[in-house]
């Protein structure tokens, strides 16, 4: 290996690989919990259950330019929502009681039976999966677009915390297409196929974090033009697509409900140009350029939108352009 100082800062900056789990990175143990307790009841049925929320009480990770943010440790919103036992009903934590019609009841209640036919324990449900059912009870209750957008968006946050882990002090696109440009160039020097392997899932993680898919698709195919390092990248390679996936899915239905409401003109001009703001940056982290750019610019044009919005609508912009211009090569090939 040539260049051990480099991989060491790169390290150092970047966190492990994801590994098979939806639950997070596979290597190092566990970060240690700081969680309250809830007793919460729920609204079909009446059980009573306690929820376990962890307290987030640091921003050493960042944030991204849909505005996830990130704690040292487990973040609050893995368990955000809430999930009943008995009937499935699921809701955010802080919200979870409400008060149903003996209609509204019984169409949960059929609703919620269909899921829980495959559903052997709620406990075995993972939070993305809690989000959507959370997103599906809000949207039959005919709760408001925008919010059953939040809970998909959130959802999708929730699978992108078990591909990128913890990478400190990353703040919005421009700033992670820096580190990235900073941090390939130390991966560059690496060699030795352990190490290089590593790198290369540093740099696709730190990649899709920043909302570039293209290079995190390069960084990921760059596996292929050396030896295997026998730490199972064709494996994680594999996971590491899946989650994407399951990331992109529930950003289309983000996406979708935000749509929505903007057409329904919900809430005001404030939320509307927010909404405007997450159809943009999900275009672009599905690789939507030109809806991305459309939707950011009209966003940064909105007199109604406030100014911390047309900030990051800009920063939107700025890395679509980024992005086009000077797409970022994956490390070279080993000779």
């Amino acid at each position: 290996m040539r260049c051990a100082g480099a991989l060491v800062i790169a390290l150092l900056l970047l966190a492990p690989p994801a590994g098979a789990q939806d639950t997070g990175p596979v290597y190092g143990p566990p970060a240690p919990r700081d969680v309250k307790t809830l007793t919460l009841v729920d609204p079909v049925d009446g059980h009573a259950f306690q929820w376990e929320v962890p307290i987030a009480s640091n921003a050493l990770g960042g944030y991204d330019s849909d505005g996830c943010t990130y704690a040292r440790g487990e973040q609050s919103r893995t368990s955000g929502v809430a999930t009943s036992p008995t009937s499935l009903y699921s809701a955010r934590a802080e919200s979870f009681e409400r008060d149903l019609t003996d209609e509204q009841t019984q169409s949960l209640l059929v609703l919620l039976s269909g899921v829980g036919a495959d559903v052997d324990d709620a406990k075995d449900l993972s939070p993305a999966a809690r989000y959507s059912l959370a997103a599906a009870v809000a949207e039959h209750l005919g709760d408001p677009a925008f919010d059953v957008a939040e809970l998909y968006l959130i959802g999708g946050w929730t699978v992108r915390d078990s591909i990128v882990g913890f990478l400190p002090g990353v703040r919005g696109a421009g700033d992670a297409w820096n580190k990235l440009q900073e941090v390939q160039a130390l991966a560059a020097q690496v060699t030795d196929p352990h190490p290089r392997t590593r790198a290369l899932f540093d740099l696709a993680r730190l990649a899709h974090r920043g909302g570039f898919p293209h290079e995190r698709d390069d960084f990921l195919q760059k596996l292929d033009s050396f030896p295997d390092a026998g730490i199972g990248a064709q494996e994680k390679r594999t996971e590491f697509r899946r989650r994407v996936t399951h990331e992109r899915a529930l950003l289309n239905q983000a996406r979708a409900n935000y749509r929505r409401g903007l057409e329904a003109r919900e809430g005001d001009a404030s939320d509307r140009a927010v909404a405007r703001l997450m159809v943009a940056d999900i275009s672009r982290r599905l690789g939507e350029m030109d809806v991305a750019r459309d939707e950011a610019e009209a966003v940064r044009m909105d007199t109604a939108a406030p100014p911390e919005v047309v900030m990051q609508a800009e920063d939107v912009l700025q890395a679509v352009k980024t992005q086009r211009a000077q797409p970022i090569a994956a490390t070279p090939e080993t000779k």
